[in-house]
């Protein structure tokens, strides 16, 4: 029982049993419902990329830390608005956001009322802990005697005249500025594009007032993303319409994730809505019946229903960017309902339709789910997403054509036989015979031509192109957050170490070089907690110098200090802080990780697990980025992340998974086929034209400068699904024609044209699509479809007629693949040695000897090849009998049947003095006319008055000459009339004649072939014919007639 016979059972089994097939569908629809409420789709960009070790361990850490949680507010400010206005408007606006972002911001900081105090109190209390020993050179200028004097008296005017509390009470504790250049550079490595005024934090131009929140959600939950961002966009307008005076504005890295996720939502929407539309609109004007696009549509539906349902068992997250580029398996699946509704109209019977396409539909999908399966194998999640989703909805679809879809039909009694009939088929057009091989050369340049452009093929590891970043969302960024992502990058480094001490001295060093470079201009800002914590043994070693110091000079400096300030009008008391300060030996108890969340630190540190890890995050430009890297990256304990550099390892898994999807795929298809087909011939047929394909696609992919990355890279495992798909079908109506003469290779047609036409819909209109990620995916798809479709209907029927239905025709064997490798092998061997005669050729030229001994050579040079053409034949039996019949001492003309271009090479090869009668084709011969006619042979045409002349002198110079009588090749091997010309010329000349019988070479190689097979060489010299032998006839005429007869009498029994 064949497949198609058993698949048939199955669905009249399933007919007659109407309740259970019912409920069983039923059931099955309920238990993949259950499976769908259990997926949980995810629109994070970054499921799309594959899981690099460096780039998994910072996402995680981002994610679950929140590292990159804040949201930035702002609220414009007038110049005429007073503080009070400003305060009010602050209160109401936080106090609204709080109300109406409960579940999903927390740490509103409007106003920051102590921040300058209480940074300044810390760093002031513990000075001697921060600066190092170069910073003393500095302290010792502000303590000579004229700079102390100038320092006060500056200290007096400060004080007495008009200024903030808190510059007065910095003044009191530090009269002398020991502190001021420690500070001066402090600010220096802070934001210089904020500016705290009042508590309230401002633009660095004071035109909008900021506000600062974090989410209480891991970013990576990309619900609660797209909530807040629907949540603040509504209260943005409600805001901006109620206080017009005081615009608001907002950004957070949570609004690039939503920004992604609804993109993709809303991409997914507009081209499944297009596409669906266009294939209705097609398919009801094909098939004109209402009904049609309906029963159409529900494997596509079946399939991806089941595809999800089934994943929501085994695999509950996907990725929404493989549901979104899962439009190009519509093609695929729709190729399926193509084929039996397009069969279905030419044989008017569900059976036969069941019958004709259940092998060729479950040859290609097999190739085709097994291939998409290898996706779980590649490193990007999204293509593995993709390949199980591709895997399981095809599985379903196929199923669901052959089985369900069937039972349906009848059970609902459609009236398949009301299709109406082909107002237009669509029909493989047709290459003229004689543009055959000329078509076939010009596709096999054409390949060739792209085999060597794949080099210049390119891939796009940039994560930013990968995502949807608008414009305005840019620009928010570099308003609110001071960094222009186009110019400026971040770079990101981690110190990690289970012991807090060694982590925390780690990443001071760390901090200390960054300030070197900052100070240097190479980095323009930084933030890290080192700045807030210094290491307990430095801390400790500092104190001591810094009590070392001021022992030798406290006394002197407070004397000449109080001093100048009895002078200036100071009181007796007015500095007595600062000689306290002078004399701490111990550093004040500061609670740091409340001094680190007022500052916004606190995410940067982070102990879990024993473990302790700090983070430090600075901004570069572009130019230097390369610098601070390599200067940095060989500190001990640091691990540097840069987006970049991590999109260059990812660049590689992409790369690696390009070439394994490539491999993988092609051996999956092909195996498949070998197996199937069970002749590695038709294997190969159906299997030539999807690898050109690809060839083509790639080749013209890197002309056009089209970039594959993480997401279109899925295209390579499609072009193979969808190219087996059209070439096995083209194959099976190819081999229906050959062996039972039933052209079914129309309907095939039909449905491929139908299926290409409604898959480059299907795919090209994702070029609407607004997501990279997504829209990268349109021009490289329609780009192969096309490829394919033209390969399959046009190169493919070539090569069919070329190797078995056109020699089938003419009386041939179909080819075997070990004859056609064997030919190409031998005929490019002769043509290369055929071009190596031109170097031959310039060399003789330039040989100081005569005309005659550079032809002598040139012949020894031919037949040594002749020889060589004929003995690199491997695999074909070689023999010559009764050689010592030749005698080349004395010329003679030698006469032989001719059935085959080999038997030329045979004759030649037994003697460099053996030169043949040849005609116009090898005369003139572009490849090896030129030396040949060198070499002296007889050109035929020249006539029989110019060639017994000719002759005379080749005879003269010690050459035997061949001539077949016969006068062209033999297609039966049966020798033909002898012509007297050759008679004529051995009588006019009184040669002797030597007859060869060549045997079995027009099997070989027969006329009009060019396809060497296996077989024999046989060559058998009879003895020579003298010219004074009259037994042969007095004239030339009878000897014609007589040697003839004798010639075929020795052929037969030969």
């Amino acid at each position: 029982m064949n497949l198609g016979n058993f698949i048939l059972k199955i669905a009249d089994f399933l007919y007659r049993k109407k309740f259970l097939f019912w409920t069983g569908l039923a059931l099955l629809l309920v238990f993949l419902g259950f499976g769908i409420k259990k997926v949980r789709i995810t629109e994070s960009i970054y499921s799309t990329l594959p899981k690099g070790e460096s780039f998994q361990s910072f996402n995680n850490f981002i994610e679950n830390k929140n590292i990159s949680n804040q949201v930035v507010f702002s609220l414009a400010v007038s110049d005429t608005a007073d503080a009070e206005e400003t305060a009010g408007a602050v209160g109401l606006f936080a106090d609204s956001l709080a109300i109406l972002s409960k579940n999903y911001l927390s740490e509103i900081v409007s106003v920051r009322p102590d921040v300058e105090q209480e940074v300044y109190d810390y760093f002031y209390t513990n000075f001697p802990e921060f600066i190092d020993s170069a910073y003393y050179s500095k302290i010792d200028q502000k303590l000579i005697a004229d700079s102390v004097r100038g320092a006060v008296a500056t200290s007096y005017r400060q004080l007495t005249g008009p200024g903030s509390p808190f510059l007065k009470k910095f003044i009191l504790n530090d009269p002398l500025f020991i502190s001021s250049n420690f500070f001066k550079n402090l600010g220096a490595s802070a934001s210089k594009d904020v500016l705290i005024e009042d508590g309230f934090v401002y633009n660095k131009d004071k035109t909008r007032l900021l506000i600062t929140a974090k989410t209480k959600f891991v970013s990576g939950n990309s619900a609660s993303n797209v909530e807040l961002h629907n949540i603040l966009t509504a209260y943005k307008t409600r805001w901006n319409i109620s206080h017009p005076q005081h615009g608001m504005d907002y950004f957070g890295t949570f609004e690039i994730a939503a920004e992604n996720a609804i993109q993709i939502k809303k991409d997914s929407i507009f081209t499944i809505t297009i596409t669906l539309s266009m294939l209705i609109l097609i398919l009801f004007i094909y098939y004109r019946k209402l009904l049609i696009p309906f029963y159409f549509i529900l494997p596509p539906v079946f399939g991806a229903f089941f595809a999800v349902g089934v994943m929501g068992y085994i695999h509950s997250e996907i990725s929404a960017i493989s549901l979104a580029t899962g439009a190009v398996l519509l093609g695929i699946i729709l190729d399926y309902s193509f084929h039996f509704f397009t069969h279905l109209r030419h044989t008017r019977s569900v059976q036969t339709t069941i019958k004709e396409i259940s092998v060729p539909l479950i040859t290609g999908s097999f190739t085709t789910i097994t291939a998409f399966s290898a996706l779980q194998f590649a490193s990007s999640p999204v293509l593995q997403d993709f390949g199980l989703f591709a895997a399981l909805s095809l599985s379903g679809a196929a199923v669901f054509v052959l089985v369900f879809l069937p039972v349906i039909l009848r059970l609902l009694s459609f009236n398949y036989e009301s299709i109406p009939a082909d107002r237009f088929t669509f029909k493989i057009p047709k290459v003229k015979r004689k543009y055959r091989y000329a078509g076939l050369a010009l596709i096999v340049g054409i390949t060739i031509f792209f085999l060597c452009s794949t080099g210049n093929i390119k891939f796009d590891g940039e994560l930013e192109n990968m995502s949807f970043h608008s414009a305005d969302l840019k620009q928010k960024e570099q308003e609110l957050t001071g960094t222009n992502p186009s110019v400026e990058k971040r770079i990101y480094f981690f110190v990690k170490d289970k012991d807090y001490q060694r982590a925390s001295q780690k990443n001071y060093n760390l901090y200390s070089q960054i300030e070197i470079l900052r100070n240097k201009g190479e980095i323009k800002n930084t933030l890290s907690a080192a700045a807030f914590l210094v290491p307990d043994n430095l801390k400790q070693e500092r104190r001591k110098v810094w009590t070392a110091y001021w022992e030798k000079r406290k006394t002197d400096v407070l004397k000449e200090l109080n001093k100048a300030a009895d002078s200036a009008g100071f009181s007796a008391n007015a500095f007595a802080q600062f000689e306290n300060w002078l004399s701490a030996k111990d550093s004040s108890a500061v609670n740091t990780d409340s001094l680190l969340k007022m500052a916004g630190l606190n995410n940067l540190v982070s102990t879990e697990n024993g473990e302790t890890t700090f983070i430090t995050t600075v901004l570069v430009s572009n130019e230097t980025k390369d610098k601070v890297k390599q200067q940095l990256e060989n500190l001990n304990g640091v691990e540097i992340f840069d987006r970049a550099e991590v999109a260059s390892s990812l660049l590689t898994m992409v790369k690696n998974d390009f070439n394994y999807i490539l491999i993988i795929s092609a051996l999956i298809v092909f195996c498949t086929l070998l197996m199937i087909y069970g002749r590695i011939e038709l294997a190969l047929f159906s299997f030539f034209p999807m690898l050109v394909s690809w060839i083509w696609i790639i080749g013209i992919a890197g002309l056009l400068g089209i970039k594959f990355n993480f997401v279109n890279v899925v295209i390579s495992t499609f072009i193979f699904g969808l190219g087996d798909d059209y070439s096995i079908f083209v194959t099976d109506g190819l081999l229906h024609n050959y062996k039972y003469g039933k052209r079914t290779l129309g309907s095939y047609s039909s449905a491929i044209i139908l299926s290409a036409i409604c898959t480059i819909i299907g795919t090209g209109v994702l070029i609407f699509a607004k997501h990279p990620a997504i829209h990268s995916v349109a021009l490289i798809s329609v780009l192969g479809i096309s490829t394919i479709l033209f390969i399959s209907l046009i190169f493919q029927p070539i090569l069919f007629e070329l190797f078995i239905q056109g020699r089938v025709d003419r009386k041939k064997a179909p080819l075997p693949m070990t004859e056609f490798l064997m030919s190409v092998f031998e005929f490019s061997y002769w043509i290369i040695v055929c071009l190596s005669f031109y170097l031959n050729g310039l060399l003789l030229v330039i040989l100081p000897v005569s005309r005659k001994i550079k032809a002598m050579i040139l012949n020894t040079i031919i037949s040594a090849f002749a020889k060589s053409v004929i003995y690199i034949c491997f695999y074909l039996k070689k023999g010559i009998f009764q050689r010592e019949n030749l005698d080349i001492k004395k010329p003679s003309l030698i006469i032989a049947n001719h059935g085959s271009f080999l038997d030329i090479l045979l004759v030649l090869m037994l003697n460099p003095r053996v030169i043949i009668l040849v005609k116009t084709w090898v005369y003139k011969s572009p490849l090896f006319g030129l030396f040949i006619r060198y070499a002296g042979y007889v050109y035929k045409e020249e006539g029989a008055e110019a060639n017994l002349e000719t002759i005379k002198k080749r005879i003269a110079d010690g050459y035997s000459v061949v001539i077949f009588p016969e006068g062209t090749r033999s297609e039966d091997g049966e020798i033909k009339r002898f012509h007297k010309g050759a008679f004529y010329l051995a009588q006019e000349l009184q040669l002797d004649i030597t007859p060869i019988l060549i045997h079995s070479a027009y099997q070989t190689l027969p006329k009009g072939d060019y396809m060497v097979k296996k077989g024999a060489l046989n060559l058998k010299i009879l003895p020579r014919i003298e010219a004074a032998d009259l037994s042969w006839g007095p004239t030339y005429r009878e000897r014609s007639k007589n040697i003839s007869s004798y010639f075929k009498k020795e052929y037969n029994a030969f």
